[in-house]
């Protein structure tokens, strides 16, 4: 969510320049291409370059903390290219800020039904689950997110957190064992070799924050 992923279009070129008498016949049938196909394809690669610059300036008024009208670009986007995954992406993350959790879910589903290997999709619509109180539905999705993507820590987080509360803290440890295993180790903080005087000299303010929730500026969904 850190930035737009853009699903490009790839234009196949047939193979034209064979004759169906060289053989094969049906295969270069199917590989010829009328001037239909082509004013399809430059359709659909037109919408596509438009729903994508839509959906950037939805990007930045997300950044701005404008989710209302950034959900409408999306909105436009996905109007103008059903298929266009990130605007579902991004609508979903918007409807989060403004708790809008079924709204995410229904942009969710149709992520899930466009790329149903895509683990991090799982997490995201578990943790909108979860916050409509669908245990149920959270733990099936945290679930199928760990099999597509067994290092995502936070689903292991995530789950943990819903298997307490559904009493089962034998599997919630695991999972938070897991979470830990994860982790990358620290490095080493930058004072710990600094003189005392050192120490004092460091200007304020030029540590690097451990909050950093992503280049957009507003939360993604988790």
């Amino acid at each position: 969510f850190s930035s737009v992923v853009l699903i490009g279009i790839v234009l196949c070129a047939s193979e034209s320049g064979r004759s169906l008498a060289a053989g094969n016949g049906a295969e270069n049938a199917a590989s010829i291409t009328t001037p239909q196909d082509e004013e399809m394809r430059a359709g659909a690669y037109k919408a596509r370059l438009k729903a994508r610059a839509i959906t950037d300036e939805g990007f930045f008024l997300g950044r701005k903390g404008e989710f209302p009208a950034a959900r409408k670009k999306f909105d436009q986007a996905i109007e103008i290219d059903p298929k266009f995954s990130p605007a579902y992406h991004f609508r979903a993350g918007a409807c989060m800020q403004m708790g809008d959790w079924t709204g995410a879910i229904a942009d969710l589903d149709t992520l899930i039904t466009l790329d149903p290997n895509d683990a991090e999709i799982f997490n995201e619509r578990g943790y909108a689950r979860r916050q409509l109180g669908d245990l149920q539905g959270a733990q099936h999705d945290f679930d199928r997110c760990i099999a597509l993507g067994p290092d995502l820590a936070l689903a292991y987080a995530n789950r943990a957190e819903v298997e307490h509360v559904l009493g089962d803290d034998r599997d919630a440890a695991a999972d938070i064992a897991r979470v830990q295993s994860l982790a990358p180790p620290r490095p080493p903080s930058p004072e710990a070799g600094a003189t005392p005087s050192a120490r004092k000299k460091r200007t304020p303010g030029t540590r690097a924050s451990n909050n950093v929730k992503g280049t957009m500026g507003w939360n993604p969904p988790k």
